[in-house]
């Protein structure tokens, strides 16, 4: 159910189970796991990407409970980690729906490109319990007025404003999706290594730092930069 590629220090992620709209089951939690820890040093560049019309409706609630409430949890939690921390650069590209758990691994990616039909859902609350693992990074992307309406309200918002908040990186047309995504992998592949990963390091320590601190700090930085590469 999930689809792992590697090649020259790309890999490629495949969400595969199109006739559940790629529902997510317990078992391709922690084959998304695995996926990503294979990659970690082997892989510049990973892409998630999902066969079918939709990227995913988010967690299966069809599927029969196993195990302890602490195992479930502790594998997301884990699972969100492991996508937070990947050193290489983390590509999202999705169409159709991206609900629930999805949104989650949206916001921890480095990038986020979608098609023009992506639509978008936080239904936790509907379903009778507050989406925590989402909370917790949502406020990394969104003011909290306008996280929680989504949270509460489980509207569905579209792909305009999902880039209008910050959401997503690209919108592009379903048509020409696939071409896209090919395209600016092959793109990113040609640009320095040191380059690109040095750029999503410094974008990620930066935005943490205090407006009077930053110059000092991409002074050092590109000290850092090219001294190292001498």
């Amino acid at each position: 159910m999930i689809e792992f590629e590697l090649a020259d220090r790309v890999s490629r992620v495949t969400f595969n189970r199109p006739e559940a709209s790629n529902a997510f089951t317990g078992a391709m939690t922690r084959q998304l796991l695995d996926a990503l820890r294979n990659a970690r040093d082997a892989a510049d560049i990973l892409t998630i990407e999902a066969v079918g019309p939709d990227f995913t409706i988010g967690r299966d609630r069809s599927e029969p409970k196993s195990g302890t409430l602490y195992d479930t949890f502790k594998l997301i939690s884990d699972l969100n980690k492991a996508i937070a921390a990947f050193p290489g650069l983390t590509i999202i590209a999705a169409r159709g729906r991206v609900f629930g758990f999805a949104v989650g691994l949206l916001m921890r990616s480095d990038l986020a490109i979608v098609s023009d039909d992506a639509r978008f859902v936080l239904d936790e609350v509907k379903h009778g319990f507050p989406p925590t693992f989402i909370m917790e990074e949502i406020l990394q992307h969104l003011p909290a007025k306008r996280a929680l309406d989504l949270i509460l309200s489980g509207r569905e918002w579209n792909a305009t404003e999902a880039l209008d908040i910050g959401l997503v990186s690209r919108v592009v047309a379903r048509d020409t999706f696939d071409g896209v995504i090919k395209n600016f992998v092959a793109e990113l592949k040609q640009h320095n290594r040191r380059a690109v990963l040095t750029c999503k390091q410094y974008i990620r320590k930066v935005a943490s730092m205090p407006p009077e601190a930053r110059s000092a700090y991409a002074f050092q930085e590109t000290m850092r930069f090219f001294t190292e590469s001498e």
